[in-house]
């Protein structure tokens, strides 16, 4: 089942409207709609409240989606690739100023 069968579901099992989820989750209808007809997907910090307002655990709510499985796991990829370019950007920065401070430090003591 894809994640926005599955928010419709447990939508319906509470007898809410998309309105009311929405107001729950500080959203728009109109997201609620999107998440629920699968044309968007609600962000990490709304997948939490959701599983908590559902009562269900995150992992069954995504599960069955492979599509938002691949986004998750293709995102998290992506930072690590960010966060890996950044130390090589930092280094190829620190190591001259770390050496000038070596120097300058052996010159002012030596």
């Amino acid at each position: 089942m894809v994640l926005g069968q599955r928010i419709k579901e447990e939508r319906e099992k509470l007898g809410w409207t998309q309105d009311r989820l929405a107001e729950e989750l500080h959203v728009s209808r109109q997201a609620i709609s999107k998440w629920e007809v699968g044309s968007a997907y609600p962000d990490i910090e709304r997948l939490i409240q959701l599983s908590d307002l559902f009562g269900v655990s995150l992992d069954s709510l995504i599960k069955g989606d492979e599509r938002l499985q691949k986004k998750i796991v293709i995102g998290s990829n992506h930072d690590q690739m960010n966060f890996w370019g950044f130390m090589n950007y930092n280094s190829s920065v620190i190591l001259p100023v770390a050496v000038l401070i070596f120097v300058a430090v052996i010159v002012i003591f030596g």
